[in-house]
């Protein structure tokens, strides 16, 4: 078992220093294709947005593929995120459990940037004239697998196709027109990988994730790298640390390490509690967001319905960015059956 983590560790510490990873780091603030870091869970949002730490939570294809290893039957994934400026996101997930193969999950993450007002270059009183710069959108399309290979260890994989639509648009050289309805599309594909160990310790889990792990991108003769993002983190029940597991009360705390390709590191501390387990309230502390002069904490809520043969759960969270962003609200649902 150690050996096994072990070796997941060394390729993690092989992909994060590699060139293409690490080389980031000049390029503070300036990644293309951001839409990929937008959290894809309310239940992560409420705290801090942490999720890889989660056993059968679908959520887990939009974080760490390894908690795919523990997604029981076959399951279904939605999330709503009402973005700043208009914008919108939704990510939504479909699982089958293969018993001795593993989990394998199809998803998708949609952008959409709301409507967008273009102008041309015309002979009148303004100088320009509106036009329509046509579909404005986002959207990516993942294969991930996800499996248990022991009773303590997880490992998962995710395959995705990113593509970007940014709308079409006429160029002009000294005040004369060149070309008319030039597309801007882009796209690409990435890699996602991660590792969850559950040492049998009181609860205590670690963690390690990468996502968005991919080759320099080239728009218009410019290189730019797409939000790559390492994780390491722990995470465990309080109660069951401290004393006796407890039914009908959990409090589980997780803490990770984020290594950001476009951004300094920073840490993400988040807490579950969960009232027979039924109930779930959650709160985060963000250190990147205290660094943007935003407020670091996010707070969320949740609802499971359990039964013989259905689980069921909805998931709302509220983060804020600041007066002039205002406020991020999610809502998730899924369920197994």
């Amino acid at each position: 078992m150690k050996k096994i983590f072990f070796v997941s560790f060394l390729i993690l510490l092989f992909i994060t220093t590699n060139p293409a990873f690490a080389g980031g780091k000049q390029n503070l603030g300036q990644a293309g294709m951001t839409f990929l870091s937008i959290g894809g869970s309310a239940r992560a949002a409420g705290m801090a947005d942490i999720l890889d730490f989660a056993k059968n939570d679908l959520g887990s294809a939009f974080y760490n593929p390894a908690g795919l290893g523990s997604v029981e039957n076959r399951a279904f994934y939605f999330n709503y995120t009402q973005w700043i400026a208009d914008m919108s996101v939704a990510h939504m997930a479909f699982s089958w459990n293969f018993e001795d193969i593993g989990v394998f999950a199809l998803s998708a993450q949609i952008m959409n940037y709301g409507k967008f007002n273009g102008t041309t270059i015309a002979q009148n009183t303004q100088g320009y004239t509106n036009v329509d710069v046509g579909n404005v959108s986002a959207m990516v399309i993942g294969l991930g697998y996800g499996v248990q290979m022991t009773e303590q260890f997880y490992i998962g994989g995710n395959v995705k196709w990113i593509s970007q639509n940014l709308g079409q648009n006429d160029t002009y050289i000294g005040g004369e027109i060149e070309s008319t309805g030039k597309t801007n599309n882009t796209g690409d594909i990435a890699f996602d990988f991660g590792t969850m160990y559950d040492t049998d310790i009181r609860s205590i889990m670690l963690t390690m994730s990468i996502r968005n792990y991919s080759s320099q991108q080239l728009y218009e003769n410019e290189e730019f790298t797409i939000p790559q993002t390492f994780k390491i983190g722990v995470a465990a029940d309080l109660i069951e640390l401290f004393s006796n597991p407890n039914k009908d009360h959990k409090v589980f705390l997780a803490l990770e390490g984020v290594d950001a390709r476009d951004r300094t590191q920073y840490i993400n501390v988040g807490v579950e509690y969960t009232l027979i387990q039924m109930v779930v309230l959650r709160a985060g502390w963000a250190s990147n967001r205290n660094q943007d002069d935003m407020s670091p904490v996010t707070f969320g809520a949740g609802f499971i319905l359990d039964s013989s043969s259905f689980l069921g759960k909805v998931d709302f969270s509220y983060s804020s960015f600041d007066s002039a962003l205002g406020s991020i609200l999610r809502f998730s649902i899924s369920g197994a059956f």
